[in-house]
């Protein structure tokens, strides 16, 4: 699974199936292969190549998945950071990683330890890159995870594409992911979570994955594009819960929903469930797939995070 190509790969096959979405922008295969292509020529032109970081501190759209794919395109390593970080905190992940670009939505309120900055409005403006993607090799960095960028010291966690793509696969596998799936994303672009489950695990699947980070239109997309599961963090999950009862949305489309990024407790969980009929997975990366085994089995039984420490990996 060489995500590199996968752009490429999916729009030969499907040219206009739906890949990624947000509240403003579809794109099919074509133009996902396209955008990913601008993107990868406008990294290359401000000096990114093979080996290089490039940041991405953008909120859930359609605009940071182009940009994931660009990045492995020319065979640099992508360094998320979160949009809600202090001017100061963000430079700190920046030098801390080593970052040579930084892809950001608004210009920085000061100057950023990089390169260049190039802003998601201008990330496809050029015209397509005409080269081959890169094929990185299998120990070669697809993510750098900045783990306390706020503590003085950046440390992180790396990922290489062997690793990441084990973990596709192991999402894939374990809730049986097809063509016919298409992810509903709230958590936060920045984890490793949403990247691999939310994010390459539907499209590698031949799925797609809408970026919706607003609780404002969550159950709007749901039942207009008819997700076929969702990934969020518990404040949603809890906000959801607490609609008033006349709320009833058309869920019958969700398979199954994942809580992640922080820790929820049973209650919130099982209330939720109870609500919706919707089966709810918590649990970080590693322990998704022990639990979506246990969702996907004859008899799926309610399990805390404690029973399933050390049993994933």
């Amino acid at each position: 699974m060489n995500l590199s190509t996968l752009p490429d790969r999916r729009a030969a096959a499907a040219p206009d199936a739906a890949a990624v979405s947000d509240d403003s922008t579809d794109l099919n295969n074509t133009g996902f292969l396209d955008a990913v292509r601008r993107a990868a020529a406008t990294l290359r032109a401000a000096g990114v190549s093979s080996g290089d970081v490039v940041a991405i501190m953008l909120p859930n759209s359609a605009a940071f998945v182009v940009s994931l794919f660009a990045t492995w395109r020319v065979g640099a390593t992508v360094t998320p950071i979160d949009p809600a970080l202090t001017g100061a905190e963000a430079n700190c992940q920046l030098t801390g990683t080593g970052a040579k670009v930084l892809i950001t939505a608004q210009p920085p309120a000061s100057d950023a330890p990089v390169h260049a900055v190039i802003l998601a409005d201008d990330l496809t403006t050029a015209d397509p890159d005409a080269a081959e993607p890169a094929r990185p090799r299998d120990d070669a960095l697809a993510l750098r995870i900045c783990t306390n960028g706020t503590a003085g010291k950046t440390n992180s966690v790396t990922v290489d594409h062997a690793n990441l793509n084990a973990m596709c696969a192991m999402v894939i596998e374990a809730f049986e992911l097809t063509g016919a799936d298409h992810s509903l994303l709230n958590l936060p672009v920045s984890h490793v979570n949403s990247i691999v489950v939310g994010t390459l695990s539907p499209l590698l699947a031949g799925g797609r994955a809408t970026m919706a980070f607003s609780p404002k239109t969550f159950f709007e997309r749901i039942e207009r594009n008819r997700a076929t599961y969702i990934s969020a963090v518990p404040t949603l999950y809890a906000l959801l819960s607490d609609l008033p009862d006349e709320i009833r949305p058309n869920t019958s489309s969700v398979r199954f929903a994942i809580c992640g990024a922080s820790p929820a407790g049973v209650e919130l969980l099982t209330k939720f469930e109870h609500r919706y009929g919707i089966p709810i997975i918590d649990g970080y990366v590693t322990e998704v797939p022990a639990r979506a085994r246990s969702y996907c089995s004859p008899a799926p039984a309610r399990r805390t995070s404690s029973e399933y420490s050390g049993r994933a990996s």
